[in-house]
């Protein structure tokens, strides 16, 4: 039985990892490891790790790393303090593979501890291009990989530029699609109720049109994130439509963000608006499949908007040179370029504009049939 261990750090790492943690589980070649730490065990992030165990999955490490502060010095501390508490709870547990995801400070915290340790490491969503300091990890990561789950077809052809063993990379597609398409077989009855029972604001009507305004820090930008925020929900405020705004995600910056959120629901209140911190999979992937228009810099917009094919106008320099489906528009935070496109958008009558470019649901059973057939050796790296 190989031991698998996954570590999780924050509610869209478990979800971008959650299909393919559930496979592992049911199948009796694994033996499946979970490590929680960061954000995942704060409660002001929506204490991922109550979901996790809801979900029924086995906690084996509790660590916290998460250093107070937002300034870019905090995160490069906690980076440091995450390497030795994943390192610690690796030296005691002990698997056969570590599996990690993206592009975050804790992955490659986590690519360092299991390198370093000798252990083989599994990552998935390598080899993409974006912007500010995610590419730059997220490639480290794949140079610290020996196990490659690429979710689109141009990511593959990447990671085998950077001189990564062809037989060790696979395009498997994104195993968040696998949850979109899960989801979105059946609504939850009374969504609409259970969506108003979160959040602060004025209660949703999602029988009639919305818009979604989800914007993240650029930490190769940092100071600039209130300003933008700012701008954004300045242009969005001339349009007569009901709004969902959603707080930032705790990377550096995401204060200045919060700052700005804050200061404009001071100023105008929560007239057809409604405030998220959090939101589960289960209820966001629907609130994504019915907004008019998704508005910010998430990377939701790109990898789960082009499978559900909503529109998503993606500002600024947070998801530079990625791969994106015709359902996502790149633009500037320009005011007149902003208020012209959600215009000309709330006024087309085409509503959806899907593309399965990063997965067709099906990413965590052939992740799974891979591992299962895989040779877990820890080897050197010899092309160059």
């Amino acid at each position: 039985m190989k031991k698998i261990c996954a570590i999780i750090h924050n509610r869209a790492n478990y979800g971008s990892i959650k299909s393919v943690l559930l496979l592992l589980k049911k199948n009796k070649s694994f033996k499946l490891q979970i490590i929680v730490g960061g954000s995942a065990n704060l409660e002001r992030f929506g204490s991922v790790t109550k979901i996790i165990k809801n979900d029924k999955f086995k906690i084996d490490k509790k660590i916290n790393f998460v250093i107070e502060g937002n300034s870019p010095l905090e995160m490069s501390k906690s980076t440091g303090l995450a390497i030795l508490e994943i390192s610690n709870s690796l030296d005691e547990l002990k698997p056969d593979l570590v599996i990690t995801v993206g592009d975050r400070y804790e992955t490659i915290a986590t690519a360092i501890s299991a390198s370093y340790m000798n252990i083989p490491l599994a990552h998935t969503m390598g080899g993409e291009i974006s912007g500010t300091i995610d590419e730059s990890v997220r490639h480290a990561v794949t140079k610290f990989s020996n196990i490659h789950f690429a979710a689109t077809k141009i990511a593959k052809k990447n990671i085998l530029k950077m001189g990564e063993n062809k037989n060790y990379v696979f395009n498997v597609g994104c195993p968040r699609i696998d949850e979109v398409k899960k989801i979105l077989k059946k609504e939850p009855a009374e969504l609409q109720r259970i969506i108003n029972s979160f959040g602060v604001g004025e209660n949703l009507n999602l029988e009639k049109p919305f818009i979604t305004i989800m914007n993240h820090p650029v930490t190769t930008e940092y100071g600039s994130g209130e300003k933008e925020i700012s701008k954004i929900l300045k242009i969005v405020n001339k349009i007569d439509i009901q709004k969902i705004v959603f707080w930032p995600n705790p990377d550096a910056g995401s204060e200045d963000i919060s700052r700005g959120i804050r200061k404009w629901r001071e100023k105008f209140g929560d007239h057809k608006t409604r405030y998220f911190k959090n939101l589960e999979q289960k209820y966001f992937y629907h609130i994504l499949n019915k907004t008019e228009c998704l508005i910010g810099n998430s990377s939701s917009g790109v990898r789960e908007g082009s499978f559900i094919g909503v529109k998503n106008i993606c500002i600024g320099s947070r998801q530079s040179g990625r791969e994106i489906g015709k359902n996502t528009f790149m633009i500037k935070n320009k005011e007149k370029t902003l208020l012209s496109l959600l215009k000309k958008i709330l006024k087309s009558k085409t509503k959806k504009i899907r593309d399965n470019r990063y997965g067709d649901g099906y990413a965590a059973e052939r992740i799974v049939k891979i591992l299962k057939n895989i040779n877990f050796k820890y080897e050197k790296k010899l092309k160059y």
